[in-house]
């Protein structure tokens, strides 16, 4: 028998087509789109077949209606219709919305207030850029979706933090979400668009569990660690290294500070953008030991980038005209970054300093209402005495 592809299903033809001998084929109705009979090994089976698109995404929705046995075609066929109208009216519940708030349109009301706060200060730029990178990178394709169709699934805001979790690692998924939860809260707060869920759809998703790394050198790793940096080529990017080892600074931070911010008699550097921005700027106590790390970075910088090493402590042929990227290959310099500052703070315990002594050195926040009361710049000779056991400790472990 010569099966037609597309031909007007009726009762007979359905009920003598011949079974599958391999998998199924399809036999399509060609009077009503969607309509078709599906032929299996053993059956035949009216089907309702569309394509429609949904958050932002192509999808094939399926739905089967009977045996061609226990369907009659056209009975099958004004079912396939009444199911056809419910899927295209499920859909244009969704998509069919011509002056509603997309996830774009709600991310850049949040941006903007964002960056308000970034140029007072209350806020980092860093922070503003990893939103960003999180929504118009990982939620690139539903930027021009309704936002309130993003509200009204959150199954599928549980599906893609899963999808983001296999791509792009537990951690960078959990921030993609935490950013979402903040564009939609802020769109209900500001009543942005009447028609939004007030139950936040990221509420659906499970997050990753996250651990901190532990990456901290002991005294016995330092020898090891310091010969690999003596091998880096670039003496500006060496000396960067070890005062972040010195000083457990954050390497953002580490690389925009400029000469000016040093006060030599006064053996302090002004750390104007830490983490959390100008309200969290502090006065880092400053050992012996980097002070000869800073005269070093100054010769180096004024011999590799003249121009640059006027302004800038850590100056590089960048259009910043600072370092920009601070990571090292692994089997060139096996820690950098967080894990000198881990290494800093493993230190500080080994040699005795307090846990308010470690937390005003690294600038974090003080944790009860009674430390609150301290007044750092009154224990600033105390704090550089700190700093100084600290470098010392370090220097010996890497002679």
């Amino acid at each position: 028998m010569d099966i037609p592809r597309k031909i007007r299903l009726t009762n007979k033809l359905c009920r003598e087509l011949p079974f599958a001998t391999v998998g199924q084929y399809v036999v399509r109705d060609a009077t009503v789109p969607g309509f078709l009979c599906v032929v299996g090994a053993r059956t035949r089976t009216y089907t309702l077949q569309l394509d429609v698109t949904v958050l932002g995404e192509r999808k094939t929705v399926k739905r089967a209606i009977g045996s061609v046995f226990h369907f009659d075609a056209s009975a099958a066929l004004q079912e396939a219709q009444r199911l056809s109208a419910e899927i295209r009216a499920e859909k244009a519940k969704f998509t069919s919305r011509q002056s509603v708030l997309t996830l774009r349109q709600a991310w850049i009301d949040y941006a903007k207030r964002l960056e308000a706060r970034v140029a007072t200060g209350e806020r980092s730029q860093r922070t503003l850029d990893g939103y960003r990178d999180y929504i118009e990178r990982c939620l690139s394709n539903w930027l021009d979706v309704p936002l309130r169709e993003i509200g009204e699934r959150p199954e599928m805001i549980a599906e893609h933090h899963e999808q983001l979790t296999r791509e792009c690692g537990p951690y960078q998924a959990n921030r993609t979400m935490t950013t979402l939860r903040i564009v939609y809260n802020n769109a209900l707060k500001r009543r942005l668009d009447a028609g939004l869920s007030p139950l936040n759809p990221v509420a659906a998703v499970d997050f990753n569990r996250e651990e901190r790394r532990s990456t901290g050198m002991s005294p016995l790793k330092l020898r090891a660690w310091a010969e690999q940096l003596a091998k880096l080529p670039n003496q500006v990017r060496r000396e960067f290294h070890f005062f972040m080892l010195l000083s457990a600074m954050r390497p953002d931070a580490l690389k925009k500070v400029r000469w000016e911010h040093l006060d030599v008699k006064g053996k302090m550097l002004r750390v104007p953008s830490p983490k959390g921005g100008a309200k969290r700027a502090f006065d880092l106590p400053l050992s012996g030991a980097m002070l000869r790390c800073l005269w070093r970075a100054r010769r180096a910088g004024r011999i590799l980038h003249s121009r640059e090493a006027g302004e800038w402590v850590f100056p590089a042929a960048t259009q910043k005209g600072h370092i920009a990227e601070h990571k090292e290959k692994r089997h060139l310099l096996s820690h950098w970054g967080g894990d000198l500052r881990q290494t800093w703070r493993t230190a500080a315990q080994i040699v005795g300093l307090s846990d308010i002594d470690a937390s005003l050195l690294m600038n974090h926040s003080l944790g009860s209402v009674n430390a609150g009361y301290i007044t750092s710049a009154a224990l600033r000779d105390h704090l550089r005495a700190c700093q100084e056991r600290v470098s010392r400790h370090i220097l010996a472990a890497i002679r």
